[in-house]
């Protein structure tokens, strides 16, 4: 689904999906090769404010112009970041995104990656816009303090329970020293009703260029 968005915040998907076998979840496709280094290697000490704002806005219009085309990514976890050498951030593995007409959204699993859920993830959710805005949220939120807003426990359904019931910590009380503005953005992301989340990466997109600009 990813090959049809066109963003300098999205790989670029060169060839369609190849079913790999009889398995119709094992697939390959060829995307352009980029420089840099996945975000997984980047989250080892907790970063600055002006970094996380460049992460925000960067995979916001990413994921803009992925739901402009009605496509949930679905899986925005580090390993599916890319920070080129260039200083760009870019949303990569088009494997598990979907385009919201499409009936395998809907199914009792939700693939995703443990950690980087939204509370739609749990069976029988259905994965919205406002999902990719709740990984991004915790994306934000892991880089500023070096944890994740949401512990994945020891077992999946105590996981699936705390995302299903709980609400995230206030990233004020771990990072006091970052903006009101960075602080109301983060927070925003990590609601637990999608409604209240900025709805899609264009909402998002367009308040952190405001925040930003207002905690300059």
């Amino acid at each position: 689904m990813l090959g049809a968005v066109t963003s300098p915040n999205v790989v670029s998907v060169l060839t369609d999906a190849v079913e790999i076998g009889d398995r119709p979840d094992a697939i390959c496709w060829a995307e352009e090769r980029l420089s840099g280094s996945d975000l997984a290697a980047l989250l080892t000490s907790q970063w600055t404010e002006a970094d996380v704002w460049s992460l925000l806005s960067d995979l916001a219009t990413g994921l803009a112009a992925c739901h402009e085309l009605e496509v949930v990514h679905r899986d925005l976890s580090p390993g599916n970041v890319r920070k080129t050498d260039e200083g760009r951030y870019v949303l990569m593995d088009p494997g598990l995104a979907r385009h919201l007409a499409k009936t395998a959204l809907t199914g009792q699993f939700q693939p995703g990656t443990t950690g980087f859920m939204s509370p739609e993830h749990v069976p029988g959710g259905r994965p919205t816009p406002a999902s990719d805005i709740f990984a991004l949220g915790i994306l934000a939120y892991l880089a500023l303090t070096g944890t994740l807003p949401v512990d994945p426990g020891v077992d999946q359904a105590t996981y699936h329970d705390k995302l299903r019931t709980g609400s995230c910590p206030d990233i004020a009380t771990a990072r006091a020293d970052i903006t009101a503005e960075l602080t109301g953005i983060v927070n925003r992301c990590l609601l637990r009703q999608p409604a209240r989340r900025f709805l899609d990466g264009a909402e998002l997109r367009e308040a952190v260029a405001a925040a930003r600009g207002a905690s300059s």
